[in-house]
Order: C-alpha cells, then structure tokens, then sequence
C-alpha cells in the first residue's frame, strides 16, 4: 500500500495533465514532416526519368525508413525532459518556500499538491528524479540526432535542458521575473516542433513554422492558467509571473488573445490541408476554448487546465488526420 502511496505522489508530482504540450508538439512537426517527405518524390513522368527524381526518391526512400524510430525517439525526449522540468520546478519552488500551501491533498486545498512542499518526498530526491529524467531525455536526444545526423539539434536540447532549470532555479529564475511564457513559448513550441521536423526531414518550412507559433501558444495556456489560479500566492511569495505584473484582469484578456489567435491558425492550417474537413473536425472541438475562457472568468481552474491540455492534443490530432487525409 504503501509503493502505490508513493507512486501515485511520483505520478502527481510529474504533472501529467502538462504532458500534453510535449505530445502535441512532437506530433505537430513529425505531421508537417510526414507532408514534407510525402512531396519529395513527386515528379513529371517522362522518360528517362530525370536525375534530380531519382535521387529525391532515395531521399524520400531513406528518411521513411527512419521515420518512427526518429519520431518515437523525438517524443521521448519531449516527454523525458518535460517531466524533468517539472520535477526540477517542484524541487525549486519548494525548497524557496513558494509552494507553501500545497502540501495538503489537492481535493483539501483545490491546488495540486507538490512533491517538496508536501514534505512526503525528500527534497534531495525530488531533484534526483529530475537529473535521472534529464538524463533519459540526453540520451534518447543523442541518439535520434544520430539517426538524423542533425547535429546541431544537440545545441538545441542544452538549450532546453538549461532552460527547464533555470525557469525556476538558480539565483535569478526566470520564471519569477515573469518570463516564464516566453520559455514555453520558445521550447515546447519552437525548439520542439521546428526541430521534431528538421530531425525527420532535414528541414523546416512556413508550414512547420505556423503549426510551431500554434503549438506554442496552445502551451502557453497551460501555464497562463496555472499562473492565474496562483496569482496571489505568487505575488505574496515575490513570484514575479506575467499574470502578477499584468493583473488577474490583464492576465485573462492575454490568455483570451492568446487563445483566438491559436484557434485562427489551426483552422487556418487543418482547413488547408484537408478542404474543408480538417476545418470541419477543428470547429467541432471549439466548444473546449469557451469552456476554458468560461472557467477561468469563474475560478475553475481544474476544468479549465483539463481544457487547456485538451484543445492542445485535439489541434496536433486533427493536424496529423488532415495530413494523412
């Protein structure tokens, strides 16, 4: 009994309502990179068959024969170094004091409850479970940058690995001087979605670029809620997020921006590339985006984090469907 106590802590602790946004991007390039490779070995047929074709079908020939082990490799890391941030966030936060609060079970005080500030787990082995899942993720990383021979993208996961520690740790975190949208933003959009792509198919075009500004911006409602709801305990703990520098008010009118400017581009994407059925099947989730406006105007931050993770998974599915339809 005890081993499921601890493990469901572990579970908790990991955030997995969060996960979303490392699948949703992962899925979102992998599905603008499958598009891209698809059109490699599109050519006139006349005879003999140019040289230019012949080899854009080897190409296209090579980087399918790659394709899931690369993909599967890429969400790995995603998933391995997000978990990793979140560790590395509940050691950080509650070793400064900042989670004071959350350390009664989430039904009791309505805020999930952390690893650290629950004092159940040793802070020392909140911070071991970070640097082992920080680890899993650098070697899964190396060996789909192996497999792609993308050896820049190693740059990029340093980059990532240091920016998921100093979100909230280190002297100066960045995460209390209300940047911490911008990281997401960046990492689990940009970094994840662009270099998801560029692993796959050794590049990235305008289309991997749009899904990557929507895909951040979908991940980015994740935090702007978990920052609302902890508006006040941040502001009493000298937590600088945006939502405490903006206001509980300017907070909401930036996730409502944020939020119809990330609909208008994934129905902009799924409508052209699936006429006009992608459109059709993104409409028909839209109810999810008024549910979450709905419930952050009235304090219901559980269901409105379950529907911030949810229109992310939903955009990257109903991408990945238009693609292959």
């Amino acid at each position: 009994m005890l081993e499921a106590v601890n493990l469901r802590l572990w579970i908790r602790g990991a955030r997995p309502r969060t996960l979303t946004t490392s699948v949703a991007s992962v899925m979102v390039g992998a599905a603008m990179a499958r598009l891209h490779i698809g059109q490699m070995g599109t050519c006139i047929a006349i005879h003999p068959e140019p040289a230019s074709c012949a080899a854009s079908r080897a190409q296209q020939s090579l980087l399918l024969g790659r394709f899931w082990p690369v993909a599967i490799l890429c969400l790995l890391v995603a998933l391995f170094l997000q978990i990793a941030v979140n560790y590395a966030n509940d050691y950080s936060d509650g070793i400064r004091g900042t989670d004071a609060g959350r350390g009664a079970d989430e039904s009791k005080s309505g805020k999930p409850q952390r690893l650290t500030a629950s004092g159940l787990v040793p802070a020392k082995h909140v911070l071991a479970a970070a640097v082992v899942c920080a680890g899993i993720a650098c070697v899964c990383g190396i060996a789909a940058v192996v497999l792609a021979k993308a050896w820049w993208l190693l740059a990029v996961g340093v980059a990532s690995l240091l920016a998921g520690w100093f979100y909230t740790g280190g002297k100066h975190p960045y995460g209390y001087a209300g940047f911490g949208e911008l990281g997401v933003f960046l990492f689990f959009g940009l970094a994840a979605v662009l270099g998801t792509e560029y692993a796959l198919c050794g590049t990235v075009d305008v289309g991997g670029l749009l899904g990557a500004v929507a895909a951040g911006l979908f991940s980015c409602l994740i935090m702007m809620v978990n920052n609302i709801r902890d508006i006040d305990e941040d502001r009493e703990h000298g937590k600088h997020t945006l939502a405490v520098r903006l206001g509980e008010h300017g907070a909401r009118i930036l996730l409502n921006a944020c939020c119809a400017a990330a609909w208008l581009i994934a129905l902009l994407m799924c409508s052209t590339l699936w006429w006009p059925w992608g459109g059709v099947l993104m409409l028909s989730g839209a109810g999810v985006a008024g549910t979450l406006i709905r419930s952050v105007s009235q304090g219901w931050f559980r269901s409105a984090l379950t529907a911030a993770s949810f229109q992310t998974l939903l955009f990257a599915v109903v991408l990945a469907a238009s693609v292959a339809l």
